[in-house]
């Protein structure tokens, strides 16, 4: 039996280095700019799920990661004040 290796891209969390999941778009935008595209943007925002920490992400921060890509993490709701 093979084993498959899985990856993904994503970016390391500027706060908590949490790794982020990057979606499809962001890589093309990536690929864009490898191509020498002109008008392609060079940053994006992300949010960490870890640390709910959102900042902006330079394409070129994109990295692949081997392993399965983070799971959001449930949000528990808060109280409201009566």
């Amino acid at each position: 039996m093979i084993a498959e290796i899985r990856s993904y891209r994503g970016v390391p969390c500027a706060r908590c280095g949490e790794r982020i999941l990057v979606s499809a778009r962001v890589v093309s935008l990536q690929e864009e700019i490898e191509n020498g595209e002109a008008n392609a943007p060079y940053t994006f925002v992300a949010r960490c799920h870890v640390c709910e920490y959102e900042s902006v992400y330079e394409i070129r921060c994109v990295q692949s990661f081997d392993g399965e890509p983070p799971r959001r993490r449930r949000r528990v709701a808060r109280a409201r004040a009566a």
